[in-house]
């Protein structure tokens, strides 16, 4: 087989959506005739705003892993700067309102360590990155971010070596919606802009988690670059890690996993649990299972019909017992501007779970394409809490007469292994 370097800065021990994307891959590409060799941080020195050491059970055997150091000088200096024991999770969600110390820290990273934090382990990824493929003749490389700065170490290995180079990028990059929260100036988010131009238009292939970033992308590729290269590899869901057992859950419980952030909006929500007790009282349990902002306890903690149970995050493997003992889950898109907004890697664990998701985001985005063709769910915008209102009363009339699974349609293409199929396809094409 074709041997494939994957460098990547998240992997086991460290846990998210992030971390299964290419642990998945690398779990699948044998069987479409290439072999990964995995390049990381030694877990000593990373930095991870989570652990999740379930997800080193899953790790291939006999899969070559190589790990390497890093300067971790910012985040030590972060905690001694704020007292955080906690480094800051993606979108500040574990910041619910930061003190001067806080966005002290925020103005340095968004405007000093371009393009962000975690770029002290590059110069020891690309030394190590040279030799393993020096020695293990290997002519194809893909880097996965964030964090963006792996991206540099690509261009750097293409300029030297002339590489194959493909570019996995899994979020928006200046454009997240979470920069105007680093106090970023004018000239640090050109030279930001400036840096991925720069590598969109380099590598030999892009790819993005979704089509609203694809586009993105494609718009600052250069007039002889052709818009093709570019293309969505969603994430996805692997069938052995569903828990499909038809037991239905105890009470009428809506479940959210991952990060939320402050920016999240959540008041459609609360505003349609208020109609659901003017129609019918019925107590609804609320499960927030990550890092949450705090405005999701102050928004329902002292409402009626709601029991609110807010869970730190938790091993992937446990998550999916979560999902399986719920009667819905909630989705949440983290923007209003078409150019920013992603697909929440959950979603898709989300509809193989077969419970009923509840997304709240525009009505124009992935999201909603991927609910509409699946018929999995559906999504509200901030004005619709009326209508939202009405499907959570629907959906606990259907959990009260037993019908609480649903059968969404279409969703093997985003299987793991269909999905490392187009990964394959991509490196076969360059």
């Amino acid at each position: 087989m074709k041997k494939v370097l994957i460098i990547t800065y998240y992997w086991p021990p460290s846990g998210g959506a992030g971390v299964q994307r290419w642990l998945k891959f690398s779990k699948y590409l044998p069987s479409f005739g290439w072999e990964p060799v995995i390049l990381t941080v030694d877990p000593q020195y990373a930095s991870y705003p989570q652990q999740d050491l379930s997800l080193m059970n899953e790790i291939s055997p006999g899969l070559e892993i190589y790990h390497t150091k890093s300067s971790t000088g910012i985040f030590s200096a972060y905690k001694k700067l704020t007292g955080n024991k906690e480094i800051p999770y993606g979108g500040f969600a574990n910041e619910v309102n930061p003190v001067f110390m806080q966005k002290i820290a925020r103005f340095t990273r968004g405007n000093f360590f371009l393009p962000d934090a975690r770029k002290g382990w590059n110069r020891y990824a690309l030394g190590s990155a040279l030799e393993i493929i020096i020695e293990k003749k290997i002519e194809n490389i893909i880097t996965t971010s964030p964090p963006h700065s792996t991206q540099m170490i690509g261009l750097k290995l293409k300029k030297k070596l002339n590489i194959k180079w493909i570019a996995d990028l899994r979020d928006p990059w200046s454009d997240i919606y979470y920069t105007d929260r680093m106090y970023q100036t004018s000239l640090a988010g050109c030279i930001n802009r400036s840096m991925e131009v720069r590598i969109l238009n380099s590598a030999d292939r892009v790819i993005s988690t979704c089509n609203a970033t694809r586009n993105l992308f494609r718009s600052r590729l250069h007039e002889n670059q052709s818009p093709e290269k570019i293309i969505t590899v969603t994430n996805g869901f692997d069938p052995d890690d569903i828990i499909t057992a038809d037991i239905k859950p105890a009470n009428f419980t809506i479940t959210y996993l991952g990060t939320f952030a402050g920016n999240y909006e959540i008041d459609v929500l609360a505003k349609a649990i208020d109609y659901v007790e003017t129609v019918n009282f019925k107590e609804i349990n609320l499960n927030f299972i990550g890092s949450i902002d705090g405005k999701v306890e102050r928004i329902f903690k002292d409402r009626k019909n709601v029991r609110l149970d807010i869970k730190p995050y938790v091993e992937h493997s446990k998550a999916m017992e979560y999902l399986a003992g719920s009667a819905a889950l909630l989705l949440v898109v983290p923007s209003g501007k078409k150019s920013d907004q992603m697909i929440p890697g959950k979603l898709f664990e989300y509809l193989a779970s077969g419970r009923p998701v509840i997304a709240i985001g525009p009505e124009e985005s992935d999201v909603a394409e991927i609910l509409k063709e699946t018929n999995g769910g559906r999504i509200f915008g901030q004005n619709d809490s009326a209508r939202l209102g009405e499907y959570l009363v629907e959906i606990m009339d259907n959990f009260n007469k037993g019908n609480f699974k649903t059968s969404p349609a279409g969703i093997n293409q985003y299987t793991r292994r269909n999905l490392t199929e187009k990964i394959a396809g991509v490196l076969n094409s360059i």
